[in-house]
């Protein structure tokens, strides 16, 4: 590390022998020399560091872009919409091609308006004056009366400079000497096409007016027309007005029938000798006629005109800002002249406003003030949301039509199984018809004899009334017994739609061991009921459940058939599960079922029994699982089987 010494007194440094100059320190080297050497050390850096700044900029400057410089001179009046629009496309093009190192200049000689020789010459000297000692890479020449200045004056503005020129005709720059490094833009301003473009939009159209206005460049149009046109062109008669006031223009344009094609050219001045701007003296004209107007200047659209065979001032700036660039690049090969594209310009408003079939727009027409509707601006997302929407609406239809169907499948199958359980509840009755004979048999016998033992006591005189009212409490009980039986028949003989409602599941057992008390007794199987609770109630139907119990207990005497009396015993428990779910189970002590076919009982048309018909504990199962609940096997129980019923409380 090198340090200057800091710090000391404005007297100096005290003398020190230093030996040599160069002392060590902690931090670096200590550097002690006399102030005058400090200085001079200073001004050697500074010297140094201006001549690398001075370096740098030389270099910099050696290798910077060259100025470019360019002068556009206008025929008319800075305010003229052409040279605006023709002004706007020379920026456009020149600064996209050139965008650092270019200086644009702009003169307008607004000759049209203010004619003299003396005049241009005063206009070309002040010029020149102006641009003295400026040297340009290219001088812009935009109208007929630009090119001939610069033709004129081109020794003293823009010696030797290479011209490029626009806005111009072939009929204009046919009698100018146009040197050979002059390049430009050719426009056609097409009054036959425009005429043809009118007599397309206005089929029913019966004759042409031209307007053209006093100056001698209306004039020069006139002439234009006329050997364009003639007194005929397409069938049609052709007029020309001129030599008019704007305001003999606009009631003359108001007189015309709505079957005129009124085509109005310039009018730079009128009769009474007032100047104007041509669009705006086209405005005022059309505002005024009756029959449509036309133009063939694009710088007239939006100024109440139908429409023109055109091509843009932009677009002519813009080519003549392409041409420039190349010349300036150093690329001279191009064609002396290049025609600007044109084609038909319609005005959207002024169509719907005059009424103009739209249909008649020639296709590849640019249409100005269009503005698209819905379905032309979206129609290809109309089409794909209407085909989103259809394809939907159709699967929605499917879906319910789905549906519909599935519930009326749905309603068959319950209804079918309603009819299914119904069948098996008679056939299983079918099979208790002589327990249940028995059954009804038993309380009907004793009220006949009960009510033969009475008859007798009555001829006893005197009469036995106590001992005959125990024999009609006897005959009110039998009849009661043999009541509750029919009802509980009655109820396994209902049919139709499953209602369900809050019952105690130990009542349906209780009714059900009741009609089979008979078939078990003859069966010689006992039963054995456990309730955990008085009641115990679920959401069910009571003869559909009634069915299921009453097949669980049969089959679990099925199963003990081979069984000696003495051990054929059915167990029935009744409860209530932690989770809150009612619980059946009916178990036996035969041989149980194998696990094979634990899990294809439940099936149609599958049992272990040789005349049955295998719907008995399918059915069943359907009567659970319509019920919400589960009918299965308990798989750890032996010997036996024990089935276990599942439901809902209530």
């Amino acid at each position: 590390m090198l340090q200057i010494a800091r710090g000391i007194p404005s007297g100096g440094l005290k003398a020190r022998r230093v030996s040599p100059w160069l002392r060590s320190r902690p931090d670096g080297f200590f550097l002690d020399l006399p102030a005058t050497a400090i200085e001079k050390i200073r001004d050697a850096t500074r010297a140094l560091v201006f001549c690398c700044a001075v370096l740098i900029l030389s270099f910099s400057h050696s290798h910077a872009e060259p100025v470019r410089r360019v002068l556009a001179i206008y025929e008319n009046e800075s305010t003229l919409f052409a040279a605006i629009e023709v002004a706007q496309g020379l920026s456009d093009s020149l600064h996209k091609r050139m965008p650092a190192n270019l200086e644009s200049y702009s003169e307008y000689l607004d000759t049209v308006r203010f004619p003299g020789v003396d005049r241009v010459n005063r206009l070309a000297d002040a010029i020149a004056a102006k641009y003295k000692g400026v040297s340009f890479d290219v001088v812009m020449a935009i109208g007929p009366g630009a090119v001939q200045f610069l033709l004129d004056h081109r020794a003293q503005i823009g010696a030797n400079v290479p011209m490029v020129f626009g806005a111009v005709t072939e009929d204009s720059m046919r009698d100018r000497k146009v040197p050979p490094d002059a390049k430009g833009v050719i426009s056609h301003f097409d009054v036959r096409k425009t005429v043809d473009l009118a007599t397309q939009l206005q089929p029913d159209a019966k004759k042409v007016v031209v307007i053209t206005g006093s100056s001698a460049f209306d004039r020069s149009w006139e002439e234009s027309a006329r050997q364009a046109l003639g007194d005929r062109y397409g069938g049609l008669e052709v007029n020309y007005l001129s030599g008019l006031s704007l305001n003999g223009f606009k009631k003359a344009a108001h007189d015309l029938p709505r079957q005129t094609l009124l085509l109005v050219l310039t009018v730079f001045q009128d009769a009474d000798g007032r100047k104007f701007v041509p669009r705006d003296a086209a405005a005022e004209i059309a505002a005024a006629s009756n029959a449509p107007v036309y133009t063939v200047y694009s710088s007239y659209m939006g100024a109440g005109m139908v429409g023109g065979y055109v091509g843009t001032f932009k677009a002519i700036g813009e080519e003549m800002g392409a041409i420039a660039t190349r010349i300036i690049d150093g690329d001279t090969s191009g064609p002396q002249t290049t025609l600007v594209p044109d084609g038909p310009i319609v005005d959207w408003n002024v169509i719907k406003r005059l009424g103009i079939d739209h249909t008649l727009i020639p296709k590849g027409s640019q249409i100005l003030n269009y503005s698209p509707s819905i379905w032309e601006k979206y129609h290809l997302e109309i089409i794909a949301a209407l085909t989103v929407i259809v394809l939907q609406s159709a699967t929605i239809a499917a879906l319910i039509i789905q549906d519909r169907r599935k519930r009326r499948l749905q309603a068959e199958l319950v209804l079918e199984r309603l009819e299914l359980a119904h069948l098996s509840r008679t056939t299983q009755l079918g099979e208790l018809s002589g327990a249940l004979a028995h059954e009804l048999n038993q309380p009907l016998t004793s009220i006949l004899a009960n009510a033969q033992a009475g008859a007798l006591l009555l001829e006893n005189n005197p009469v036995d009334v106590a001992e005959i009212r125990d024999i009609l409490g006897d005959i009110i009980e039998d009849d009661k017994r043999a009541a509750t039986v029919i009802v509980q028949l009655r109820r396994l003989m209902l049919k139709g739609e499953t209602h369900l409602d809050s019952i105690d599941l130990n009542e349906v057992v209780s009714t059900t061991l009741a009609l089979a008390r008979s078939e078990l007794m003859a069966r010689q199987t006992g039963v054995e009921l456990q309730q955990e609770m008085p009641e115990v109630r679920v959401r069910a139907n009571f003869p559909q459940l009634q069915q299921v119990i009453l097949n669980l207990v049969l089959n679990a005497a099925d199963a003990m058939s081979h069984l000696p009396a003495s051990e054929r015993q059915i167990e029935i428990e009744t409860r209530t599960r932690e989770n809150g779910t009612r619980e059946l189970t009916v178990s036996d002590k035969g041989r149980g079922v194998s696990p094979e076919l634990r899990s294809q009982v439940f099936k149609p048309f599958v049992s272990t029994k040789k005349k049955s018909l295998g719907l008995g504990l399918a059915i069943c199962n359907t009567i659970a699982q319509a019920h919400g609940g589960t009918l299965k096997f308990d798989e750890g129980y032996s010997p036996g089987a024990r089935v276990i019923l599942v439901l809902p409380p209530a």
